[in-house]
């Protein structure tokens, strides 16, 4: 916001124009854009400096001569509008006494002036329409009887103003409070005409509308010299007063931010250097580590376990291979000669378990000669069942079948037939031959051969 204050020489006031364009862009109610608006067309239309009397001062911001504050107001509006937004009702709360304070010497002169022409006036108006009251004393005592009334509405005006800025709607109920004075002391002046001069209420509200418009030239024409005695004064004391020291606040108020805001940064970026010191350090402990553990899994230590775990797991093979790679990896490693006899006891093993797997085929195989020999004399005898002889020659070629039951009596595409009584069919005690059927060159059911019938 410093930044944002420092002037620029701008000789020409503000012209009115821009003032209305503050206005119609500033996104605050009604009360903060009219209180801005007056602001700067009062402080343009002083001619105020915008360091007046070496007293506005904002920080390492420089006096520019020659620049109006006004002019400030519009130039630097958009770093403006949130001060005004901020202290809208403070301003307005302080600006309105001063207003009113140069307006009430604008009013105190035109009552002054404005009694000598109401009694001239009166006494033409009594003349026209009421002779029977065209008399001095009548007039003198109306004319100060209208000054006593404007006086009073003039207070009642000024206290509706002051003590209305303290509300929430000031806009809308000053509006309707004007409004009603407005039509009271309307009202006032026309019935005090009516009562001194006994004047219908058209007569009396013409020319109290004359009177009124002729006192209205006489304002203006006062004031302008009255405004340009004392504007100047009044706008340096009340910049001074209200505008500085919020804009002084204001200003340290920002620098106490970024500078907290600066060290909270600084803080920050420190945390993060910090963290990202650590994160450095933990990757290179990480990889440190991953190297050290690829060495250790290259180590004859860690490779000389896992070949006793795949020993242990039975996988003899396997650990053979191993550990003679092993010792061709390792001729000098101190687990040379625990290896050499690792193998050695493998090898023993493995031709041990070779040794037990052939006895236990011969054995097989000669208990499987000999059932077949029992079948084949039980069968002969005709005692075979035939569930035996499923167990038997289930999943069998056609060649193993002729091996063991010899050539068959009958053939067929999918099917042999033994006529003679092989088989005992234990519910019925009689003796049976066999029919054996094919599918796809294997055996696939046994069943008693019907064709031959019993002896």
């Amino acid at each position: 916001m410093t930044r944002g204050l420092i002037p620029r020489p701008v000789p020409n006031p503000v012209p009115p124009k821009r003032a209305h364009c503050f206005i119609r862009r500033s996104s605050v109610n009604s009360g903060i854009g009219l209180i801005a608006g007056v602001l700067m067309l009062w402080l343009a239309a002083t001619g105020l400096p915008l360091w007046a009397a070496g007293t506005m001062t904002m920080g390492p911001a420089t006096a520019v001569s020659g620049e109006n504050f006004g002019q400030y107001l519009a130039d630097h509006q958009a770093d403006l509008e949130p001060f005004f937004e901020k202290n809208a009702k403070d301003i307005l709360s302080l600006a309105v006494p001063a207003l009113l304070g140069m307006l009430a010497w604008v009013v105190v002169i035109t009552m002054v002036v404005g009694w000598v022409l109401d009694v001239g006036m009166s006494r033409g108006f009594a003349y026209f329409f009421a002779p029977a009251f065209a008399e001095w004393k009548r007039c003198i005592i109306y004319a100060t009887g209208k000054l006593f009334l404007s006086f009073v509405y003039a207070c009642l005006v000024g206290i509706v103003i002051v003590f209305g800025l303290k509300l929430t709607s000031a806009v809308i109920l000053l509006s309707l409070a004007l409004l009603f004075l407005l039509v009271v002391g309307l009202a006032a002046q026309i019935v005090w005409i009516i009562y001194l001069y006994r004047t219908n209420f058209v007569v009396a509200g013409v020319f109290f509308l004359a009177i009124m418009a002729v006192q209205a030239i006489v304002f203006g024409l006062v004031a302008k010299p009255v405004i340009g005695m004392q504007a100047t004064s009044v706008a340096t004391n009340f910049v001074d007063q209200a505008i500085t020291p919020k804009l002084q606040a204001e200003a340290d108020t920002v620098k106490h931010d970024l500078a907290e805001a600066q060290s909270a940064r600084d803080a920050a970026k420190a945390k993060v250097d910090e963290l990202q010191s650590q994160i450095d350090a933990a990757q290179n402990e990480q990889a440190q580590l991953a190297k050290e553990i690829e060495e250790k899994k290259n180590s004859d230590v860690y490779l000389f376990s896992l070949i006793v775990q795949v020993r242990a797991r039975g996988e003899l093979a396997a650990a053979r291979e191993q550990l003679t790679g092993f010792l061709a990896r390792f001729p000098t490693s101190s687990l040379h000669d625990l290896a050499r006899a690792q193998l050695a006891q493998i090898s023993d093993q493995m031709a041990a378990d070779e040794t037990k797997r052939k006895q236990e085929e011969a054995d097989a195989a000669r208990a499987a000669a000999q059932a077949r020999a029992d079948l084949l004399a039980r069968a002969a005898k005709g005692e075979a069942t035939l569930s035996e002889m499923r167990q038997v020659l289930i999943g069998k070629s056609r060649a193993d079948v002729s091996n063991l039951l010899g050539l068959p009596t009958e053939t067929g595409s999918d099917s042999w037939g033994y006529s003679r009584q092989m088989i005992l069919n234990p519910l019925t005690n009689e003796k049976h031959g066999l029919t054996v059927y094919f599918s796809e060159g294997a055996v696939q059911g046994v069943d008693y051969d019907r064709s031959g019938g019993a002896p």
